[in-house]
């Protein structure tokens, strides 16, 4: 195992929120090491000169790119990833072919932080547990610091939080897939769907990177999964030494610590059953918000927080922007953005809150996955899909040939040239009582810089459309 603190040299590739923060803090902690700070973009010039005046040494831009795999300095013993940075990157594929180790940012940052961690991961529903499980621990009253793949990036939180802070980190499958002795006290997989299998060269590869959450965890933690994931079952035995626990919207699963009985939630606290309230009762709503409740729910509960200070937080916790938030109701429809739907298996999560009408957005840049399941998934759902993007033509085609093999349910589709034509075209249409639902299954690259643009582009939209309604 690598030893930081006896590194001479290391070199932080991508310079971005994770990038700059990782350099920061190895500068700061490290003040014998030599640090260069690589990007193969640009870098603004903010940014680079706090870089140099922390002692950082910066390469960057055309420069970078030219050298090739020279750009790594020979001096580097370490390489620190941001999780942006793929293998296609020369100075990534130079430090792999020396047998330099490659490090995550969150590798990286965690060598400084002695903090109890929580570490969630899994296809879908992340950032909605994440988030969760912080506001629990913190209506209980306990210092949190939220991270990771959403908030601060990991190494911002040395010599930020105090040592009785709790760390609740997002765990991407790109930030998991370069770690060492990465290890949470308490690790939460909430499933497993294709996803991001362009970058991870497949699926198994995909499930290798997430099943790393588990296993640098001992005897003493805790490995807690989803018993209703198909994908989770699927995976098999996990690695790791953590103590297997299972969260469940039904009753009986074996090693089962939280789920639902006569339709109210319960955890278990030392052994025993402790109601958290009704089902009907939780802000979140869907079934796969049942299953985030019920892990963020155990995951607090590990770490001893009341179950009537669980119960209140699941009460009263605020849905997150850009995941089933609902930006208005115009003339009787329902608009609703699910921008952060990025992929086949949130999308059709999102379907489930959902029983009247929908007109769905779908659309944006794949990912590689297909979507043919999701065509016909949503039959019976969704009164009309909505194309738009560049996979619009992939959405095409799987439609098309629903439409051939089931023409009686196939779902009808229109494709459109961006999300305001889309959000023009189903005001025209919808009735009272439907939904406009963006939930695009796709990313947003290809014509945002993130989904949270996406997001706030439909929100703009459906503002405008308010206004519209109100002067006339």
């Amino acid at each position: 195992m690598t030893d930081v603190s006896q590194v001479r040299a290391l070199a932080v590739l991508g310079l971005g929120r994770s990038g700059r923060p990782a350099t920061l803090l190895a500068r700061r902690r490290l003040p014998q090491t030599r640090v260069w700070a690589i990007d193969e973009g640009e870098v603004d010039g903010e940014v680079r000169a706090e870089l140099e005046a922390a002692g950082a040494a910066v390469l960057a831009g055309r420069d970078v790119v030219a050298a090739g795999e020279t750009a790594l300095p020979a001096a580097v013993e370490l390489l620190v990833k941001s999780p942006g940075v793929t293998d296609e990157s020369a100075v990534l594929r130079a430090a792999r072919r020396r047998g330099l180790p490659v490090w995550s940012e969150v590798e990286f940052a965690t060598r400084f932080l002695a903090n109890r961690l929580i570490g969630i991961t899994g296809t879908n529903g992340k950032t909605t547990t994440t988030t969760l499980v912080g506001r629990i621990l913190e209506d209980a009253g306990l210092p949190v610091a939220v991270g990771g793949n959403i908030g601060h990036a990991l190494a911002n939180l040395p010599e930020v939080v105090t040592p009785k802070t709790t760390v609740v980190a997002e765990l991407s499958s790109f930030q998991l897939e370069d770690i060492e002795s990465f290890r949470p006290d308490v690790a939460v997989l909430l499933n497993l769907t294709e996803d991001h299998v362009d970058r991870h060269g497949g699926y198994e590869g995909y499930v290798a990177a997430k099943l790393r959450i588990f296993e640098n965890q001992t005897a003493e933690d805790i490995a807690l999964l989803n018993a209703d994931d198909a994908g989770t079952i699927a995976a098999g035995d996990v690695p790791g030494q953590g103590r297997r626990a299972w969260f469940s919207t039904g009753d009986g699963a074996e090693g089962q610590v939280a789920g639902v009985s006569d339709g109210r939630l319960w955890v278990e606290v030392d052994g025993r059953r402790q109601d958290l309230g009704a089902v009907a009762g939780l802000s979140l709503k869907g079934e796969h918000n049942l299953q985030n409740a019920l892990a963020a729910a155990a995951a607090t509960a590990a770490l001893g927080v009341s179950p009537e200070s669980i119960a209140h937080t699941l009460r009263t916790f605020a849905p997150i922007a850009h995941r089933l938030q609902v930006a208005g109701v115009v003339g009787g429809v329902t608009y609703v953005n699910d921008s952060k739907a990025t992929n086949v298996d949130a999308t059709l999560k999102a379907l489930t809150a959902y029983r009247g009408p929908v007109f769905l957005i779908l659309g944006g840049l794949s990912k590689g996955s297909a979507f043919d399941r999701l065509a016909e998934a949503t039959e019976g759902l969704v009164k009309q899909a909505v194309l738009i993007g560049r996979a619009a033509p992939e959405f095409e085609r799987a439609y098309a040939a629903r439409a051939a093999a089931a023409p009686g349910s196939a779902v009808p589709y229109v494709t459109l040239p961006d999300l305001a034509a889309a959000v023009a075209w189903c005001a025209e249409r919808a009735q009272p009582g439907d939904v406009v639902l963006l939930s695009p299954a796709c990313a947003s690259f290809d014509q945002y810089r993130s989904y949270e643009e996406r997001g706030e582009h439909f929100l703009r939209l459906v503002g405008e459309l308010r206004a519209e309604v109100e002067r006339t």
